[in-house]
């Protein structure tokens, strides 16, 4: 099937509507494996002990929804305390996160996007501590990377 854009769009604004009851449910699986989930910054570490928890043994293609169902708490965790909003990107392809969800308007670089589904993808593959904290601090306090002494003259 070909990509258009109405169907990106209304792909988007379903993942949106549907956006409460999945945070309330990922609170409610929280709270039965007695993690606390309370948009803290603290969310960051129990995101990952959370999904490592509910995650064993899955399907591959019940992990892939496992990844996009914490990713919605993570982007709204960014948004809680750094505001800024769910955007889907379609006007570049070559964007790496080309109709995808993220999250713009978090940091004083204009058109930063923070990635929570590729955030949580790259947690899953190798499970390795922090990502999610790095990921979320690179994210609001970026520093930028002198490139200047690479133009050639």
């Amino acid at each position: 099937m070909a990509f258009t854009r109405k169907q990106a769009e209304e792909t988007f604004e379903n993942f949106l509507m549907i956006m409460d009851d999945q945070l309330e449910n990922l609170k409610g699986t929280a709270e039965k494996n007695q993690i606390t989930l309370d948009y803290s910054l603290r969310d960051l570490e129990n995101l990952e002990k959370l999904f490592d928890i509910v995650s064993q043994d899955l399907p591959k293609d019940e992990l892939s929804k496992m990844v996009v169902f914490f990713a919605r708490y993570l982007g709204e965790l960014m948004i809680n305390r750094n505001g800024g909003k769910w955007t889907i990107p379609l006007d570049n392809e070559k964007n790496i996160n080309f109709n995808t969800p993220v999250i713009t308007g978090h940091s004083p670089i204009d058109g930063l996007e923070f990635a929570p589904i590729s955030t949580m993808r790259a947690y899953a593959l190798r499970r390795k501590k922090g990502t999610l904290r790095r990921s979320y601090d690179a994210n609001v306090n970026p520093i930028a990377v002198d490139i200047d002494h690479l133009i050639e003259e």
